[in-house]
C-alpha cells in the first residue's frame, strides 16, 4: 500500500467530524444534525474496522507517513469515538432549547476531530497542531455560557496553562528535530537506539527534550499546583465536562505512551513525573474526600487519576497505563453523564449513614490481603515495580474491611467475591493489554528501586491518612487538617489572582427591558 492512499484513508476518520461541524453553523439544524451525527459515529467505527482489517492482511508502509495506526492509538481512538457518540446522543436532549445549541455541536465535533488527528499523528508538526486545535476548540466549549463567572475564570486559567504546555512541547519537538533531523515520530524513536553514539552536547539536548515533554504532560493532566482550572470548569455543561474528563485530559497520558522510549532513557524526566504526579495523586485524592459536590469530587478524582496514570508511564508500566486510560475514560464519561442520579444516591447514602470498621477488622483485612498479594507475587515470580501491587493491596484492604462491617455471612461472602473479582479483572486486563496492544516498549524500572520505593511510600501514606481522617475525625487536629484539605491546600489562590490580573473576568447582568445593555462587574475587584 502506497503512503498517499494510506494517509488519505486515515485522514477520512476525523473528516467525518470536520464535515459535520460545518453543518453546525445552521440555525435550524436539529434533526438533520442528529442524523448526520449518528452517521459520523457509525461511519468512523466502520471505517476504522475496515482499515484495521486491510492493514492486518497487507501492512502499510513504514517511515515517512503523516498518520499511522498502532495498537495503542487504535484502542484509544475507538474509545474516543464511542464516548463521543454517547455524549452527542446525550446532548441531543440536554442542550435542546439552549441558544448555544448550534455552537455547542460545532465545537464538540471540531474537538473530537482534533483529538483523532492528534492520536493518529506520526509527524511532530501534525501532532503539535492537533494538540493546539484540541485546546482552542475546547476553550470555546468552556465559555458557552459567559454569564457563569467561575466557568469563564476556569477557561481563562486553562488557556494560560494550555499555552504553556504547548510552548514546552514545541520546544521539545524543536530540540528532537534539531538532533535527529527527522520530523517523523516513528523514525525519531528508532533513532533513539543510537543515542550513545551522539556527542555529549546532543545527548543533553535530547534529555532536555524529554524533560520538556514530561512537563507538557504534567500541565495537560492538571497536576498540582496548575490544577485549579479543572475544578472551576465544572460550571460548564455536563456534556462538556464529560468530554474533557473522559477524552481530552487523557492526552497527557497518551503523550507519554507515544514517547515512552524517549522518557525511559532519562531518569531526570522520570523523577520529574514521579515527584510532581506522585504528590498530586496523594493530595488530590485526600482533598476529594472532603468535598460534597458530586462534580467537584469527580474533578479532583480526575486530577488524582491522571497523576496515577503518569506514574505508571514513568515506572514503565505501559500496559497498566493503557488499561487505566481506557477504564478512566469510560468511567468518567458515565460518572458525569450520570451525575444527576449520583446526587440522589449520595443523599440517600448520607441519610442512611455508613458504619466504619473497627481497627481490629482493618488489621485483619490487611493481613489477609497482604498474604494473598504476596503469594501471587511469589507464584508469578514478579520482577517489576511492586508499587502497583501495594496500591492494589491497600485498595482491596479498604474494600474488604468496609464490606465486612455487616455481621451477616452473606455480606462477608459478597465482599470477598467482589475483592477476588476485581483482582482477577485487573490481572486479565493488564495481561491482554501487554500481549496484544503494548509492543516493543522499554522494560519497566527495577523492582525495589528508589523510584519504586518512593511511589510505594506515597501509596502507604495515602492509605494511612485517609483512614486517619475517618477513624479520628473527632480530634481537633484532624478537623484542622480537613479544613486545610477542603481549601485545596491553598495552592490555587496565587494562580487565580494572577489570572484575574492578566485576564479579568466580567459578568454581564442583562436587564429584562434591553438585553443589549448590560452592567459589567469585574470579579477581581470584589
Amino acid at each position: 500500500m502506497s503512503s498517499l492512499p494510506f494517509t488519505l484513508s486515515l485522514i477520512s476518520l476525523p473528516l467525518f467530524w470536520l464535515v459535520l461541524a460545518r453543518f453546525g453553523n445552521k440555525t435550524s439544524f436539529a434533526k438533520r444534525n442528529w442524523l448526520l451525527s449518528r452517521l459520523s459515529i457509525v461511519g468512523s467505527l466502520t471505517l476504522l474496522a475496515l482499515l484495521l482489517a486491510i492493514f492486518w492482511v497487507q501492512p502499510p508502509l513504514t517511515g515517512e507517513l503523516l498518520f499511522k495506526l498502532t495498537p495503542i492509538n487504535t484502542a484509544v481512538i475507538t474509545v474516543v469515538v464511542l464516548i463521543g457518540g454517547v455524549i452527542v446522543r446525550y446532548s441531543r436532549n440536554y442542550m435542546t432549547g439552549e441558544a448555544c445549541y448550534p455552537a455547542f455541536f460545532r465545537w464538540m465535533k471540531l474537538t473530537l476531530a482534533a483529538v483523532v488527528v492528534t492520536l493518529m499523528a506520526n509527524h511532530l508538526a501534525v501532532f503539535w497542531l492537533g494538540w493546539l486545535c484540541v485546546s482552542l476548540s475546547l476553550h470555546r466549549l468552556l465559555v458557552l455560557y459567559p454569564d457563569r463567572p467561575r466557568a469563564v475564570l476556569g477557561a481563562h486559567k486553562k488557556f494560560f496553562v494550555a499555552r504553556l504546555s504547548e510552548t514546552l512541547m514545541l520546544a521539545g519537538f524543536a530540540l528532537l528535530y534539531w538532533v535527529f533531523q527527522t520530523p517523523y515520530i516513528d523514525d525519531l524513536l528508532v533513532s533513539l537506539a543510537q543515542i550513545d553514539t551522539l556527542p555529549q552536547q546532543q545527548r543533553q539536548l535530547v534529555e532536555a527534550a524529554a524533560i520538556l515533554l514530561a512537563s507538557a504532560a504534567i500541565l495537560k493532566c492538571a497536576q498540582l499546583p496548575f490544577h485549579g482550572w479543572l475544578i472551576n470548569v465544572v460550571e460548564a455543561p455536563t456534556p462538556v465536562s464529560a468530554l474533557l474528563h473522559a477524552g481530552v485530559i487523557n492526552l497527557g497520558g497518551y503523550l507519554l505512551l507515544a514517547f515512552a522510549p524517549l522518557i525511559a532513557l532519562f531518569p531526570s524526566a522520570q523523577w520529574l513525573i514521579l515527584v510532581c504526579a506522585g504528590l498530586s495523586t496523594i493530595f488530590a485524592a485526600l482533598i476529594m474526600s472532603t468535598r460534597v459536590s458530586v462534580k467537584v469530587r469527580l474533578a479532583w478524582s480526575t486530577s488524582s487519576q491522571m497523576g496515577l496514570m503518569l506514574i505508571e508511564c514513568a515506572l514503565g508500566l505501559y500496559a497498566l497505563a493503557l488499561v487505566h486510560l481506557v477504564a478512566h475514560a469510560l468511567y468518567k464519561a458515565f460518572a458525569f453523564l450520570n451525575s444527576g442520579s449520583a446526587v440522589s444516591e449520595q443523599v440517600a447514602s448520607s441519610i442512611a449513614g455508613m458504619e466504619l470498621p473497627r481497627g481490629k477488622m482493618l488489621l485483619a483485612s490487611a493481613l489477609v490481603t497482604a498474604l494473598g498479594a504476596g503469594a501471587a507475587i511469589w507464584l508469578i515470580d514478579w520482577q517489576s515495580p511492586i508499587a502497583p501491587w501495594v496500591l492494589l493491596t491497600l485498595s482491596l484492604v479498604s474494600l474488604l474491611a468496609i464490606g465486612t462491617v455487616q455481621p451477616s455471612r452473606s455480606a462477608l461472602m459478597s465482599a470477598i467475591t467482589v475483592t477476588l473479582g476485581l483482582a482477577a479483572s485487573y490481572v486479565i486486563a493488564k495481561t491482554l493489554a501487554g500481549t496484544y496492544l503494548v509492543e516493543e516498549l522499554p522494560a519497566p524500572v527495577a523492582g525495589l528501586s528508589a523510584m519504586d520505593l518512593w511511589i510505594s511510600a506515597l501509596f502507604v501514606l495515602l492509605f494511612a491518612v485517609s483512614w486517619l481522617l475517618k477513624l479520628q475525625a473527632h480530634r481537633s487536629w484532624v478537623q484542622k487538617l480537613k479544613q486545610t484539605l477542603f481549601a485545596g491546600l491553598y495552592l490555587d489562590e496565587w494562580f487565580t489572582r494572577a489570572t484575574l490580573k492578566l485576564w479579568p473576568v466580567y459578568l454581564r447582568e442583562s436587564t429584562p427591558t434591553n438585553a443589549a445593555k448590560a452592567s459589567v462587574t469585574t470579579i477581581g475587584s470584589r
